[in-house]
């Protein structure tokens, strides 16, 4: 089917090779993945020879169509990426066949257009946003500036906040950002309005006093069950795997290695799923405060049910009544999630700086 495919390419019939068009790009993208790399390579061909000979919206409704997809044959999304803004932004925007590279080539030579396409992108690397905020006008430096997926450099946090004093756009989305190192921050609070300051503060403060929970005397946390927990880090190990697979879920995990009392590993699975040193994990696990482990549970997305076996399992630990317990679910269902995830990322700066100064 596809070799005739090759041959209808060739129909004259400005109105045929639209049909046709259509036709191959619904083909591939049905069943993209059963498509043999010798099928892929073939729809590749035919709708490359069609873009060649096809009106603007034609293009643009291709670009549309195979933009989003996996097996999109990387000749093809160059090509289309390459092409006019209209026809490239849903490429440059949606493709996962673009690497970093092929996205840095793009930014340094595009139009304006075509850098907003780009700074829409679910994720982007600071390399590429620094090149899209040095060569980006106010729409592009906006959109990256929103874009909480836009990975920003030292440089490039320090260059929208200065963008931001003349930008009340760009300095609500730098407030709302989660990644911003504290010295960025405290530059930026300058900025806001007194009413936004005071709340920014505010929360601030409460990041502050759960990193604290979270990083304090974290080094001098006793080693407990060592023997036990040689036993059961294989295992962990293994649980981690299926979590990132999907086959079984944060929740479940957390209820069962709550119920056997297996605590070093539960504080080994939370701190790998959370990117920290277990120390930090097992120093808020079973301490009184609940703040740090809250925010930890909250900001990997553990929900009610599963921070409620944990609550159980610090109450028996701790000695402490069933009404603590509750009063610990009610304080996490009050914890919004962009809050904890926040807190989580300055932790993880903080802890950084203290392994740093550690080493030196």
């Amino acid at each position: 089917m596809l070799s005739n495919l090759v041959e209808l390419a060739q129909e004259n019939s400005s109105e045929k090779r639209r049909d046709l068009m259509g036709q191959v790009a619904d083909l591939f993208v049905e069943d993209s993945d059963n498509h043999s790399d010798r099928e892929l390579s073939l729809f590749g061909e035919v709708l490359i020879k069609l873009l060649d000979q096809s009106e603007l919206p034609d293009r643009v409704n291709i670009s549309s169509k195979v933009a989003p997809v996996d097996q999109t044959p990387r000749d093809l999304v160059l090509k289309l990426a390459d092409d006019e803004a209209e026809v490239a932004s849903p490429v440059l925007q949606h493709s996962p066949v673009l690497t970093t590279n092929d996205l840095l080539r793009l930014a340094k030579i595009k139009g304006q257009d075509h850098l907003l396409a780009i700074s829409k992108r679910d994720q982007l690397e600071g390399a590429v946003t620094d090149v899209l905020l040095e060569r980006g006008e106010q729409p592009v430096r906006r959109s990256v500036a929103s874009n909480s997926g836009a990975e920003l450099s030292t440089w490039g946090a320090r260059y929208l906040v200065k963008l931001a004093g003349d930008d009340e756009k760009i300095r609500d989305s730098m407030a709302d950002r989660k990644d911003l190192t504290r010295e960025v921050f405290d530059k930026l609070v300058t900025l806001l309005p007194k009413d936004r300051q005071e709340k920014l503060k505010k929360l601030s403060e409460v990041d502050e006093q759960a990193a604290t929970d979270l990083l304090e005397k974290a080094d001098q946390v006793a080693e407990e069950g060592r023997l036990e927990q040689r036993k059961q880090r294989l295992n962990s190990k293994i649980i981690l795997q299926q979590i990132s697979k999907g086959e079984t879920t944060v929740d479940a995990v957390v209820k069962e290695y709550c119920e056997e009392e297996w605590f070093m590993d539960l504080s080994f699975i939370l701190a790998k799923l959370a990117n920290l040193e277990e120390k930090y994990v097992k120093n808020v696990m079973f301490k009184f405060e609940s703040e740090g482990i809250a925010v930890l549970c909250r900001g990997l997305g553990v929900r009610p049910e599963g921070y409620a076996a944990i609550c159980q399992a610090r109450c028996k630990r701790l000695n402490l009544p069933q009404s603590m317990a509750d009063k610990w679910g009610r304080d996490f269902e009050e914890l919004k999630s962009d809050d904890a995830e926040r807190t989580l990322r300055f932790v993880k700066v903080r802890a950084h700086m203290n392994d740093d100064a550690s080493a030196a």
